[in-house]
């Protein structure tokens, strides 16, 4: 069975179409990334699946249950953490942890052990949330967000200022709990980070233009990059992108993205000839690369997530 599935689905503020007929499937114990712009409507479509929205129009069920009518019984098995965490700053992790437990009638001691210590939490419980790190808030945010058994997890931006050690040890984290049968759906702007989801659904202007797991995704944006290595870099640098707008600086070096087999050596060359131009090699692309060329090619019409 799907843990997620739409049809179709829509939603609009007055005049302002937040999600555009989105058909979605998510298998259980996926993890199943949404990435898009900003204000791309990736916020609004996961209030929809979390029964905190009802569609405009279209439809769709999570782990069975229609979206539209059974709205109560979803949230009782979703685990939903926005982007602020949710967590209340004056309690300690663990009051926080008990507290999201009890309002689900959740009684079981032994469980919210468990996540505590597949968490790294046993020796902050009593700490302060307001006290912490960001990296210890947003676990202590998971925690809180598993105390129920969510069959469920929808996750806005999880990794949101957390430094890169403490980020992979959460995506470290989601590949474990995900591996134990619990579903995960999350939105990064982070693409090394969506390279480690299952699939990807790309949302932009609040359609979906791609869905697909990350390595294929990379393929089908049909795009390579072309790096300048050339002296003096700035002045190289502003020649290529009066050429090829697309162009941007890493280091001092210009990077180029063009389709696939298009040949731009000569034409570099041709616009640096008075430059010392140390090289020009090809690369293989980034998720990033991906994104940019996909949203793209989609045309980057936004809306405003709300």
């Amino acid at each position: 069975m799907s843990a997620i599935s739409t049809n179709a689905l829509s939603k609009s503020f007055g005049n302002l179409e937040a999600v555009r007929d989105v058909t979605l499937d998510v298998a259980e114990g996926e993890v199943f990334g949404l990435i898009g712009p900003n204000g791309a409507g990736k916020t609004t479509l996961i209030r929809l699946l979390c029964g905190l929205y009802t569609p405009t129009a279209g439809g769709g069920s999570v782990l069975g249950l229609d979206i539209a009518r059974e709205r109560s019984r979803i949230r009782a098995q979703v685990g939903y953490m926005s982007q602020s965490n949710g967590l209340y700053g004056d309690l300690s992790v663990d009051e926080n942890i008990r507290l999201y437990a009890d309002l689900y009638g959740v009684r079981d001691p032994a469980w919210i052990d468990q996540v505590r210590h597949w968490l790294s939490l046993q020796d902050v419980g009593r700490h302060v949330v307001a006290t912490l790190p960001t990296g210890v808030r947003q676990r202590a945010a998971l925690a809180a967000v598993m105390a129920h058994h969510p069959r469920l997890m929808v996750l806005d931006e999880p990794t949101s200022g957390v430094d890169p050690v403490a980020r992979e040890s959460m995506w470290d984290l989601l590949g474990e709990i995900a591996r134990g049968g619990v579903t995960v759906l999350v939105t990064t702007h982070v693409m090394a980070e969506a390279r480690r989801c299952d699939r990807l659904a790309l949302i932009t202007g609040g359609r979906l233009v791609a869905t697909d797991e990350p390595e294929t995704l990379i393929r089908r944006s049909g795009v390579a990059i072309v790096v300048v290595d050339a002296s003096p870099w700035g002045e190289a640098f502003a020649r290529i992108q009066a050429l090829w707008p697309g162009a941007t600086l890493f280091g001092t070096r210009t990077h180029i993205p063009v389709e696939r087999g298009e040949v731009v050596e000569p034409r570099v060359r041709e616009v640096l000839a008075d430059l010392d131009v140390r090289s020009i090699a090809w690369r293989e692309p980034s998720m990033e690369d991906a994104f940019i060329a996909l949203v793209a090619a989609a045309g980057a019409v936004t809306v405003t997530d709300h």
